[in-house]
């Protein structure tokens, strides 16, 4: 086509509103981002870039993973929620940032729900109770059994203040009636790393930082979080099996964008990641991150925000946790 036509039925298409629309909304037309608001090898990063590649097939554009960790994952989440609501962000968001840190935190920079236009959940993550190797604790009932002989006696480390782990240990003391000597660390690898050398008597941390510990037979693992027994640790019981069935402290992990993102561009998004967690090798990567692979609609993700803020919410307030 001759350059000087070219040009011309360009500025004729700009010029007719039907295809000047039509010719903005083809998406996506360039790369997009993705951003994962924790340090590259914490399960967030592994489970984006489990899905970046495939989704960007899908697409048919480059999705580009954008690790924008601190503050327990506030620095990337307000990056996210502060850009354009065009379908060129997403956020790998988990219960820590949408849930947890809006139930301890006064002057959150964004608004879990009103900054956000959820995409899909893709997994569920446990907490594990991990001893040393050479503990005298064998089973989790033990420690319970200890820490209530022995108030403040028994400590154990966590990934942070206001971590899932903080807070899976938080709930389940309340829900026990015990007290246990609270050590935070920067990242569940860390608190994982101060059990080990002795600093502490345990630990409460992600499935993902405890397997190479527990296989390499440095540690044990007492008993997991979740509803029901993680695959990974197949032989180790939930909380819920030791006599607490009302205990469950699983997190989740899921994509949104920001607010005010075309519906249409949700949509398609969300149907890229339903393809993407439908195949195989998703969901074995997924798993052997110790993250039980589950997908959700937009609206069904949207629904589990109040009930999970006001969860936390209760067990911040019992337990004296807030942070500015």
């Amino acid at each position: 086509m001759p350059e000087l036509l070219r040009r011309g039925l360009l500025a004729l298409a700009a010029s007719i509103p039907g295809l000047a629309v039509a010719q903005r909304a083809r998406w996506p037309n360039r790369p997009l981002r993705l951003i994962v608001p924790f340090q590259p090898g914490a399960a967030p990063d592994l489970l984006a870039r489990a899905y970046a590649p495939r989704l960007a097939e899908l697409l048919g554009q480059p999705v580009l993973i954008e690790n924008r960790a601190g503050a327990s994952g506030l620095v990337g989440t307000e990056v996210a929620a502060r850009a354009p609501a065009d379908g060129y962000t997403l956020l790998l968001a988990n219960a820590s940032v949408l849930a947890i840190s809006p139930a301890i935190r006064t002057n959150l920079p964004y608004d879990p729900i009103g900054s956000f236009d959820p995409v899909a959940l893709v997994g569920t993550d446990d907490s594990a109770l991990v001893v040393r190797a050479d503990s005298p604790f064998r089973r989790a009932t033990d420690v319970l059994a200890a820490a209530k002989a022995w108030p403040d006696g028994l400590s154990y480390s966590s990934g942070g203040i206001g971590s899932s782990t903080h807070m899976a240990a938080e709930f389940l003391q309340q829900m026990v009636g015990v007290d246990l000597l609270h050590v935070p660390y920067r990242g569940s690898p860390q608190a994982l790393a101060g059990m080990l050398t002795g600093q502490v008597d345990m630990t409460f941390t992600t499935m993902n930082a405890a397997m190479a510990a527990v296989r390499g037979r440095a540690a044990r693992a007492l008993a997991t979080t979740g509803a029901t027994r993680d695959p990974l640790l197949p032989d180790v019981p939930t909380f819920a099996e030791l006599g607490f069935p009302a205990y469950e402290a699983s997190g989740w992990l899921g994509f949104v964008v920001p607010a005010g993102t075309p519906p249409d561009i949700v949509g398609e998004l969300a149907g890229a990641i339903r393809q993407v967690a439908a195949q195989p090798g998703t969901a074995r990567r997924v798993a052997s991150l110790g993250i039980k692979p589950i997908l959700s609609t937009p609206a069904a993700f949207r629904a589990i925000l109040p009930p999970e803020i006001a969860r936390w919410s209760e067990v911040a307030r019992q337990a004296g946790v807030q942070l500015e």
